[in-house]
């Protein structure tokens, strides 16, 4: 990883991609058909692939070394993805990904073919995605390659600006994906100097259409419970970072998102459940009662037979003059 992943810099919003991705791989899907224009149904494989790759073809010479990028994976058992979470409009992004895709290719995509070309050396699908605005980052990173023979490829690869969706947008294509971003674009507002800096009135009404985009999206079954609670975690975390110098925006957040993850509906679910374990442990404790008694109605006739046995000895004991010690 390059220095955006530096301790408080901009890793957490690489982290918040790859924490869906983990938790929840098929929200991916939304952006590949809006990307590439691929559909997969709910349930479609997918496997998550190592992002390492060694260097060392690059430079045999040089100490060992390796490469780390982002998000790789298989779709179906035949597609892959690759891709990268940039915050800046570096210029030499598009090398790295280049770099990225042919170990990618070597790694995974490579085979022989039963003809004269010999080897075949496919790229993933790859994608750079920014999760802030940036008016200057293009729809496509290109890199022409000229080859020995004279030949040229124009490598390219889409980006994605996560900023310039709107959150209608975002809810009709069902980019839930994006939305734990969609408060950076707020974030220019909160220098005070700025001719419109950004007011608690604002905050709230935009809060509140991400939360009812949350939960429209588990109404029409795009997301779980499970889901939607794990975005809303996700898109606190993203507002502690935001507004970690602006106490009043953060604890408004807090405010509204805090009540929403334990909605009605999921309320009365726990309850359900705290109801089914307490019925659970009581039909065990009854149990263990229930065996308890049977175990001391056994001893009790265990110990009267004994008793039975002990009086028979001493009446014959005693019919033969034979002491009987007490």
């Amino acid at each position: 990883m390059s220095a955006k992943n530096k301790p408080g810099s901009s890793m957490l919003w690489d982290e918040i991609l790859k924490a869906i991705v983990d938790a929840m791989p098929e929200q991916l899907f939304p952006l590949f058909k809006e990307l590439y224009g691929k559909e997969y149904p709910r349930g479609t494989p997918i496997t998550l692939l190592a992002t390492e790759s060694s260097t060392y073809r690059e430079h045999p010479d040089a100490p060992p070394g390796s490469r780390l990028s982002d998000i790789a994976l298989l779709v179906n058992g035949t597609d892959y993805y690759h891709l990268e979470c940039q915050m800046h409009n570096d210029q030499d992004m598009v090398i790295r990904m280049v770099a990225y895709d042919l170990h990618f290719a070597m790694q995974h995509t490579t085979s022989g073919e039963q003809n004269l070309d010999g080897l075949v050396m496919r790229f993933p699908r790859s994608a750079v995605i920014y999760p802030e605005k940036n008016n200057r980052i293009p729809d496509v990173l290109r890199c022409r390659i000229i080859f020995q023979d004279g030949s040229e490829h124009i490598y390219q690869v889409p980006t994605v600006r996560i900023q310039s969706y709107s959150l209608e947008e975002i809810q009709e294509k069902h980019l839930n994906l994006f939305l734990p971003y969609v408060l950076l674009r707020l974030r220019p507002r909160l220098n005070p100097k700025r001719k419109f800096p950004l007011t608690k009135n604002e905050l709230t009404a935009f809060v509140d259409k991400v939360m009812i985009i949350l939960k429209d999206e588990v109404e029409q079954g795009y997301l779980t419970e499970q889901e939607y609670d794990d975005y809303v975690n996700l898109f606190r975390r993203a507002a502690e970072k935001i507004f970690e110098k602006h106490a009043d925006f953060r604890r408004e957040v807090d405010r509204m998102t805090k009540p929403l993850i334990e909605l009605p509906s999921v309320l009365q679910k726990r309850l359900i459940a705290d109801n089914e374990r307490l019925l659970a442990n009581n039909e065990m404790l009854t149990a263990d009662n229930e065996m308890l008694t049977a175990d001391n109605e056994m001893l009790t006739v265990e110990l009267a037979d004994k008793n039975a046995e002990l009086a028979r000895m001493r009446s014959l004991l005693e019919q033969h003059h034979i002491p009987v010690n007490a």
